[in-house]
């Protein structure tokens, strides 16, 4: 029985040791889910210490799945760092002063044997007659001799000791510099918390546990292309690749990549239609009414005191003396500061291993709050932007004033607790107040607006009660403890619907995202593009490029050519995605062979689709413009010079197949009445745009040859008068 139980315990604590590699990742937009897989051979229950999590981690993402096994119980609590050695520390401050102070004495000891090595150096016999103070005194030959011998004696014990003191001081500066670095390294911030997760495993045999969880924040990927055109075989290679980073913590390793345009993340409530009845109310827009609220919990009392830190004024300490910097103290004596009673507040804050809020949510510092919401447009639905906001209330000395953006929200700075007044202005729209606003202390306050027009003759009073507590997302009823846990005493409040108008309040808003990242350039659609291997992208590394596509696709290329302004071609791509799934848009690098020629921004590209993308010049292709007075008559009875222009246009094809070509020019238009400008030709005939005096020609260039196209134009103008462009 008692080898059994030592097997059943080194078992348990190679179970507890597995460690479990990262296998899958999914990147989104500024996100990652990752997945970690272990596999182990089960008898009876098993429990399984998976590997620490990093705190970007949302504990509310993580799930544990098992194949061969059934999951018992899965524990998930957040992991505390060692705590501070308060006795190492105070000991290594101490030890430093020491060295310190002994530094110092061997440092004088040694500037004052040096400065005396140097006054026996200036010691040396004067020739009779050579004191100024007439001094008769004078030392015998003989005398010098024993003198000398004194001196040399006495320099060289000095020079011994000065050497003493030296190597003395080297080992003092080498201890102290390994001190600092000890100092450095204890007093360096505590090891980033993460998340412990234990699980309990039932089952016999080979099993396989799948561990998953969302990173927060510190990942994304950026679509990039790479466009080559074979100009020959009118085809152009298409390489797709997303460029990833992270900062997790944690290393990809290996692992297999997904990179998605998707939002898992957001969280919408489904939209509620009201009732519309027509001819109950004068007014053509109803009027929101106010539900009925239960009563708010009174707000927390204020937070005591905090005693003296006593960890972090060593850590402080510590960190100086690392660098180098301060002066050496006399040992203190470290006295634990005693807590004191907590408060009713403080009691309800849970047990250690309680669930614990996300890390994304924000709490106010100390004991203000926040203000914000949206405003938008009573009568089109959409969001206001650069609208006024101005907060001001008995409690808060001068205003505080803010700016809604693009997308009618706004943000007002931390508030201290007290009854404010909201005033909400704008040109073209009508001044908007709402008064009595609660905000309490460590609590974000949402209010909502709609402001109407200054066209819209009719007056509309919206009536609320005051606004709900909310924390910046779709769910209410949230209360937070000083220390941050949540409380599970607190009582939701009630939603108050402040929308006005015929549309029902939006269900889902889109989240602002920047304008290059996938989910934005993916115009809506969730796409997913999985590597076709395992890669690695370590963390605070910088950018990895993981190639994720590569296609020849059939392309239809085109120069274009504007004689009258340059010489050269322009190549212009007109392409149909043959791709079974949309591709994102996203930053092009652009090749002509292979050669670059630019870049360029694609947009979605969805298959069967045409798109044109612009490739640069083609140096190769030249034209030439020629213009020639053809015909010229003065007038004798009506005073008008009447003058016939012909013009030329040469387009030259260098290659050996033969070249679509669309060129642009252009003929002059009449102004005011006395100068009348007439098309007379073109050959071949192109499309004209009567408004502009634009020419256009859509014309195949045989291989190795030259196409010449021409118009003529006719001028009419009074006599002498001069004409320039």
């Amino acid at each position: 029985m008692l080898l059994l139980g030592l097997g059943w315990a080194v078992s348990q604590l190679l179970h507890a040791s597995t460690e479990a590699p990262i296998t899958d990742v999914t990147v989104y937009s500024d996100r990652a889910r990752v997945v970690r897989t272990v596999s182990l051979q089960v008898s009876g229950t098993e429990r399984l210490e998976l590997p620490l999590l990093p705190e970007a981690v949302d504990p509310d993402s993580i799930q544990v799945e098992a194949e061969g096994a059934r999951v018992a119980s899965v524990e998930v609590r957040a992991a505390q760092p060692s705590p501070f050695p308060v006795t190492e520390a105070t000991r290594l401050l101490s030890t430093l002063d020491r060295l310190g102070d002994e530094l110092s004495r061997v440092s004088a000891e040694h500037v004052a044997h040096q400065r005396q090595v140097a006054a026996l150096g200036r010691i040396q016999p004067k020739e009779p007659g050579e004191d100024s103070d007439g001094a008769n005194g004078a030392l015998a030959p003989g005398g010098w001799s024993a003198s000398a011998a004194f001196l040399v004696d006495l320099r060289t014990k000095r020079e011994a000791r000065m050497r003493e003191l030296e190597a003395r001081m080297q080992v003092l500066r080498n201890e102290l510099d390994d001190r600092q670095v000890d100092a450095g390294r204890l007093g360096a911030l505590p090891s980033p918390r993460g998340f412990e997760v234990r699980v309990a495993l039932t089952g016999s045999g080979a099993a396989k546990v799948r561990l998953s969880y969302l990173v927060l924040q510190q990942a994304r990927w950026y679509p990039r292309y790479e466009l080559q055109l074979n100009p020959a075989q009118q085809r152009v290679q298409v390489a797709f690749s997303g460029l990833v980073s992270q900062e997790t913590g944690e290393d990809w390793t290996q692992a297999r990549l997904t990179l998605s345009t998707a939002l898992p993340s957001t969280f919408t409530a489904l939209p509620k239609l009201t009732t519309w009845k027509l001819g109950t109310v004068e007014r053509f827009i109803p009027t929101a009414r106010r539900t009925d609220e239960l009563p708010s919990e009174p707000p927390p009392l204020p937070r005591p005191v905090t005693p003296l830190d006593v960890v972090a004024e060593l850590r402080r300490e510590l960190q100086t003396r690392a660098q180098g910097k301060g002066a050496p103290r006399p040992p203190q004596k470290v006295v634990q500061a005693s807590r004191p009673a907590p408060t009713p507040t403080e009691s309800r804050e849970p047990a250690p291993g309680a669930s614990r809020p996300s890390p994304t949510a924000r709490v106010a510092p100390g004991g203000d709050a926040f203000v914000l919401g949206n405003v938008i447009d009573a009568q089109s639905r959409t969001p206001v932007g650069d609208v006024v906001v101005t907060a001001t209330s008995p409690s808060l000395p001068g205003e505080e004033v803010t700016v809604t953006d693009a997308q009618g929200i706004y943000r007002l700075p931390p508030l201290p607790p007290g009854v404010y007044t909201l005033r909400f202005e704008k040109e073209q729209f009508k001044p908007y107040a709402r008064s009595d606003i609660q905000v309490w202390m460590q609590r974000t306050v949402r209010v909502n607006v709609e402001l109407l027009p200054e066209s819209l003759g009719e007056v509309v009073e919206i009536s609320g009660g005051p606004p709900t507590i909310d924390v910046a997302s779709t769910s209410t009823g949230v209360g937070f403890s000083l220390h941050g846990a949540s409380t599970s005493d607190w009582r939701p409040e009630p939603v108050v619907d402040r929308y006005v108008g015929l549309a029902p309040p939006p269900g889902w808003r889109r989240p602002a995202l920047d304008s290059q990242l996938p989910a934005s350039l993916a115009g809506g659609h969730d796409l997913a593009f999985t590597a076709p291997r395992v890669e690695t992208v370590p963390s605070g590394q910088g950018e990895r490029t993981i190639p994720l596509l590569l296609e020849s696709w059939p392309v239809q290329v085109e120069r274009r050519v504007f004689p009258a302004l340059a010489s050269e071609a322009y190549l212009v791509a007109r392409l149909k995605s043959p791709s079974r799934s949309a591709l994102p848009g996203g930053t092009a690098s652009l090749f002509v062979g292979d050669d670059p020629s630019g870049t360029a921004s694609l947009p979605l590209i969805v298959p069967g689709e045409p798109f044109t993308l612009p490739l640069g010049m083609d140096p190769a292709v030249r034209t030439a413009r020629d213009v020639r007075l053809v015909q010229s008559k003065e007038g004798f009875i009506s005073k008008d010079d009447l003058n016939t222009y012909e013009v030329t246009l040469e387009v030259s094809n260098p290659y050996p197949f033969a070249m679509q070509t669309h060129v642009v020019d252009q003929w002059p238009l009449g102004w005011g009445g006395d100068v009348e400008a007439t098309l007379v030709r073109t050959e071949p005939v192109a499309s004209q745009d009567p408004k502009t005096g634009v020419l256009r020609w859509d014309v195949v260039v045989p291989a190795s040859s030259k196409k010449t196209l021409t118009f003529e134009y006719r001028l009419k103008r009074p006599q002498n008068w001069k004409l320039t462009q």
